[in-house]
């Protein structure tokens, strides 16, 4: 445990300085000790005024997870005070070396208690679905680690920003198009029907591991279900997610600018 303290406090302390830390080795830390350093780390947050908002789904896909040795995804914790709004301004001064995501957001309209739940259970306990981007940010050096150094840093989760939100509908939402443009030049699209790792599936299997697990998940928190395009670099410039009928803009600038 001791060990655990001081791993969670060097990367606390990545987070105050806004500098990343020498990677350690893959075998270092496996995945159920990662899981508990990264809950051991968000109590701490919850202890100190922080709320738990939602959650994320990371290594969704098959080449991720056989890259890592997994047979399934891995997720982690959202807190409020990750929530960027629409058309802010994000400064690359509070991010260490982030990549972004576009993501297709669900919101819980009631809470669940750990149980057992068909998909059709967790799907009728969604509210509202909404474009979503994911601001990842890895504090280890180089995007350099193992599946438990990755869980141990909350599986990078960084900052997220929600766009409008509209009524879940479990048949309307299977397919979903999305496009993503920088400064108006196409980033990339394409649509969520026929994917691998479909939102859908990815959201029912981050409710079913959590309840698992022995987590509530509550009324009103958010599930990242996954990026529906490669991470990528990001520009000074403002990236724009046309999806579900409305666009998501968000602007990072070089300056300090606060968020």
């Amino acid at each position: 445990m001791n060990s655990g303290n001081a791993l969670l406090n060097r990367l606390h302390q990545a987070t105050r300085t806004v500098q990343a830390i020498a990677p350690l080795a893959p075998e270092a830390i496996d995945r159920l000790a990662g899981y508990a350093l990264q809950r051991q780390a968000l109590d701490h947050q919850q202890a100190a005024g922080e709320r738990l908002s939602g959650w994320k789904v990371a290594f969704a896909g098959s080449a991720a997870q056989k890259r890592f040795g997994l047979d399934e995804p891995v997720y982690g914790g959202l807190m409020d005070t990750m929530i960027v709004e629409p058309g802010t301004a994000v400064a690359f001064s509070r991010l260490i070396q982030p990549k972004l995501e576009i993501e297709l957001a669900f919101v819980l309209g009631r809470t669940l208690a750990p149980g057992d739940y068909r998909d059709e259970d967790i799907l009728a306990a969604i509210g509202d679905v909404a474009p979503a981007f994911e601001i990842a940010d890895c504090r280890w050096q180089g995007w350099s680690f193992g599946v438990g150094a990755f869980l141990a840093d909350n599986a990078a989760a960084g900052l997220y920003c929600l766009g409008p939100r509209i009524p879940f509908d479990p048949v309307d939402h299977v397919n979903v198009a999305y496009r993503l443009e920088c400064d108006g030049a196409l980033c990339g699209n394409g649509d969520t029907r026929d994917r691998e790792d479909s939102p859908l599936a990815n959201l029912c299997w981050l409710i079913r591991r959590l309840l698992a697990d022995g987590q509530r998940v509550e009324a009103g928190q958010v599930v990242l279900s996954g990026a529906l395009l490669p991470p990528m670099n990001i520009q000074p410039a403002t990236y724009c997610l046309h999806m579900l009928g409305m666009e998501l803009a968000l602007v990072f600038t070089a300056d300090a600018a606060p968020v």
